[in-house]
């Protein structure tokens, strides 16, 4: 797949709903059991979702070989093709944009940088704020540079957001919303064996943002 040509997966009917456009993290395909359960789960809750695959990604579900992500620059590439498909999709209506993990900071630099103006909110679940246990090399300067209103849905125990380093971070970006999962990890959830056990909170949480921000 060149970020010219992105597939799309659907999930939900695009008449008169939210749109919702989801990228997958770092290490995981659109096709993983959490990108999966958010998809059909925010779908039942009357949003249509998008999903979609970065070029490396698509590389590797295709060849079965482990492919290292794309530069930033392919990456935002990608998701603006992908903006520019999903609006001749859907053909009207208002957008809002995010992801898990990487696909979610891809999402934030590209409103950061005045690249995404249909979108009318950011949806980042667990945001990687920093590498695993390294709370001083931050990935957030350009937050307060998003236009639009952001939330936040993180573990308690996320190591690649320290809690209190976010809730710092957040104070200077007034867009911004968080949503604390108490006891999950970066993947929200509690348990690996059941990665959407407790996927009820948050899927409610980002399914009412949506419909706030587009309404």
């Amino acid at each position: 797949m060149d970020a010219e040509t992105p597939r799309l997966v659907r999930d939900g009917t695009l008449s008169k709903r939210p749109l919702l456009i989801l990228a997958h993290g770092a290490g995981a395909p659109l096709t993983s059991p959490f990108m999966d359960g958010a998809a059909k789960g925010l779908a039942a809750r009357g949003l249509c979702v998008l999903r979609f695959h970065f070029p490396y990604m698509e590389l590797s579900q295709t060849t079965g070989a482990r492919s290292p992500p794309d530069s930033a620059k392919r990456l935002l590439a990608t998701w603006r093709a992908v903006l520019d498909a999903a609006i001749k999709l859907r053909n009207h209506g208002p957008i809002v944009i995010g992801g898990k993990s990487m696909g979610g900071r891809m999402a934030s630099m590209l409103l950061a940088e005045g690249r995404a103006p249909e979108a009318r909110g950011a949806v980042y679940l667990g945001y990687p704020l920093h590498p695993p246990n390294k709370p001083e090399k931050l990935r957030a300067e350009h937050l307060k540079d998003v236009p639009v209103p952001q939330l936040f849905v993180q573990g308690e125990k996320d190591s690649l957001c320290d809690p209190r380093v976010l809730r710092k971070v957040l104070k200077r970006v007034p867009t911004a919303r968080h949503l604390e999962l108490p006891g999950a990890d970066h993947s929200l959830s509690r348990s690996r064996k059941a990665p959407m056990a407790d996927a009820d909170v948050w899927l409610d949480a980002v399914a009412s943002f949506v419909v706030e921000v587009t309404t």
